[in-house]
């Protein structure tokens, strides 16, 4: 009886230092601080993404982009809402006109982009850590 109470606890000690060292090896491949940063990131680009459709409005019915990102705002007949600011710092993104039909976004990012990061995007975009620029144009109607 003695023997197979030992057993028992070699076991049950075993069990636990490969459960402690599951969960270490999880921290370790996933840190709550990157879990974090991804987070912020995906809405950073869920933010830039509902500022570009604010902005394809906006072309559509002025034929020409905002002066500046207020100016989504001030719609009265406001179809899209965006939310134009860092979702960490609530400070608003930058924005500049590059041509009558393009312009850029920029966002300070928290990590690199990689390939998957947004499975729901059909054209994801890339991105670095830190401060970085993405490119937008809008497409004029031929009948506009």
């Amino acid at each position: 009886m003695r023997l197979h109470f030992g057993i028992g606890k070699l076991l049950a000690g075993i069990a636990a230092i490969v459960a402690t060292a599951a969960v270490a090896a999880s921290i370790w491949l996933n840190p709550p601080s990157e879990i974090r940063a991804r987070a912020l990131d995906q809405r950073r680009l869920g933010n830039l993404s509902q500022t570009e459709n604010a902005i394809n409005v906006y072309y559509s019915l002025h034929k020409a982009l905002p002066a500046d990102l207020k100016a989504l705002d001030n719609e009265d007949n406001r179809l899209v809402q965006a939310d134009w600011h860092d979702p960490e710092t609530q400070r608003p993104f930058d924005y500049e006109i590059v041509s009558e039909s393009s312009y850029r976004l920029c966002a300070v990012f928290a990590r690199h982009s990689e390939k998957g990061d947004s499975p729901y995007d059909p054209s994801p975009k890339k991105h670095g850590a830190g401060r970085d620029c993405l490119q937008y144009s809008v497409t004029p109607r031929a009948n506009q």
